[in-house]
């Protein structure tokens, strides 16, 4: 009996691929292979670079059928035995595990250096105005992720040296140890898919959140609003593509796609979530507030769901607690891991301001000074929660605390 060759399957996803992508780009490929042709005739051989790139650039935007392209492709990639794709200036690899992660270069000790001073002046203006200041370190995903052997991953060491220089210059929690401490591994941290972290990750980093001012300052807080027991956790399987399932299709990954959870109060809850920018003020409940439902929809490639929580990245939300109007005012200097965090630790507080300060075109508003803010609304508690760590060339701003 013949052995079956599972290259007729990869063959035959591989000519529904063409096929379906003649079929609906064929206008434009005939365009870029016209000019091709000019260019080769000219003597210019770098036209066939400029052609992969065109073509590509018609198979990710104008492609009819471009979602199911994708997933052909994908299955395709996978049965092949594909670990790493570069595609939009970034490498997407598959672990060991089949959990999709971009690697990291590795950081010099001058670039470690700057972002800790960075953040131990922003700790000292935060104080020199009466607050009290943590900076909340998450571990990204190439923390925890074996590699193929021809894949250089430094994020392990660059996290370790970042975790040593805030430890000689500002108060630190490090949500690392954190998810050790509760047996949490990488996979069940993470999005299969995406890089950032499941809500139920940010759910126990706001726990330690809370435990940590505590043990430091003395904050108080409701131990109950931080028991899972007391939350609703739905579940929606096969529901969320993450941002690096995008650029490499569903089944990239024989995980497929992610579940994605939603955990709302059982508890009474009344908030004000404003956001100055767009004139924009919503108050009711957790659901109603904190929560943007209208991102829970099973769309692959046209919606994100992570950004259910908290509606996404926002150059500043104001969320005031009607429950707890004598409780404590946080500024929460953030990155997108703060989306699943911020809801939670909106109910501990009395007003949390959340100011996202790096530098993307999308946001709507005027970048914050954070020296001059925390001088306008004078927090009890300045808390900075980024995600890794970045050389200040490539944070985007984010530790561009004062213009």
């Amino acid at each position: 009996m013949k052995r079956f060759n599972k290259n007729i399957l990869v063959f035959v996803f591989a000519a529904l691929f063409i096929g379906f992508g003649v079929w609906g780009c064929l206008g434009g490929i005939k365009d870029e292979v016209f000019k091709l042709f000019s260019e080769l005739k000219q003597g210019n051989i770098s036209g066939i670079i400029v052609f992969e790139e065109n073509i590509d650039n018609i198979s990710d935007k104008n492609l009819s059928y471009h979602n199911e392209l994708m997933d052909i492709n994908s299955v395709k990639e996978n049965l092949i035995g594909t670990r790493i794709i570069v595609k939009d200036d970034s490498t997407v690899v598959k672990s060991d595990s089949g959990s999709l992660f971009s690697p990291t270069a590795e950081l010099s000790n001058l670039d470690i250096e700057q972002v800790s001073s960075k953040i131990k002046d922003l700790k000292d203006i935060a104080e020199e105005n009466g607050a009290k200041f943590l900076y909340c370190a998450a571990p990204v995903k190439a923390n925890y992720m074996n590699t193929p052997a021809n894949v250089e991953n430094f994020e392990k060491n660059n996290y370790g040296r970042f975790i040593t220089a805030l430890s000689q210059k500002v108060p630190y929690l490090d949500f690392a140890e954190v998810f050790e401490e509760n047996n949490i591994s990488g996979d069940d941290i993470f999005f299969y898919t995406d890089h950032h972290w499941r809500p139920r990750s940010a759910f126990v980093a706001v726990k330690a959140v809370c435990e940590e001012l505590n043990t430091r300052y003395g904050f108080e807080y409701n131990e109950e609003y931080t028991d899972i027991a007391n939350y609703t956790v739905e579940n929606y399987e096969n529901w969320f593509l993450g941002a690096l399932g995008k650029k490499v299709g569903t089944f990239f990954t024989s995980r497929g796609a992610d579940d994605f959870e939603l955990i709302a109060p059982v508890f009474d809850t009344s908030l004000t979530e404003e956001q100055p920018a767009k004139n924009q003020i919503r108050s009711g409940k957790f659901e109603d507030t904190v929560m943007y439902i209208d991102n829970i929809k099973k769309d692959f490639y046209a919606v994100n769901s992570y950004a259910a929580y908290s509606g996404g990245d926002f150059r500043l939300q104001i969320v005031r607690n009607n429950l707890n109007e004598n409780g404590k005012k946080v500024l929460l200097i953030r990155d997108s891991f703060a989306c699943a965090a911020a809801p939670f630790l909106a109910l501990q507080t009395a007003e949390l301001y959340i100011c996202d300060i790096r530098n993307f075109e999308y946001f709507v508003g005027e970048r914050l000074n954070i020296k001059e803010y925390i001088q306008e609304i004078k927090p009890d508690y300045v808390l900075v929660l980024y995600s890794g760590v970045k050389s200040i060339e490539r944070a985007n701003g984010g530790y561009d605390f004062i213009d």
